[in-house]
């Protein structure tokens, strides 16, 4: 268990996502926006596996894989399409 750097990994993955979806979800395109978020959604499953003590291979495997995957779907789900309107 390593609390300070999962607290920090958790802190960072949520603030890249507020940015991403605040200042850039219509800015940026639509790779790019997604992409970020399925980095903050893997920032914040590293830094949640850090909190917790003996985790195995295959936890750090889906949880890393889940996150960074339902991340960006559920922000395409919720905020729509990235990217300038057409």
């Amino acid at each position: 268990m390593n609390a300070g750097a999962g607290i920090t990994l958790i802190a960072a993955g949520g603030l890249l996502a507020l940015v991403v979806i605040v200042a850039g979800w219509r800015r940026l395109s639509e790779a790019g926006a997604l992409g970020a978020v399925g980095a903050a959604g893997l920032l914040v499953g590293a830094g949640a596996l850090l909190l917790q003590e003996a985790v195995s291979a295959g936890e750090w495997a889906v949880a890393l894989a889940a996150f960074g995957v339902l991340a960006p779907v559920h922000a395409r789900l919720v905020l729509g399409r990235p990217g300038r309107s057409p």
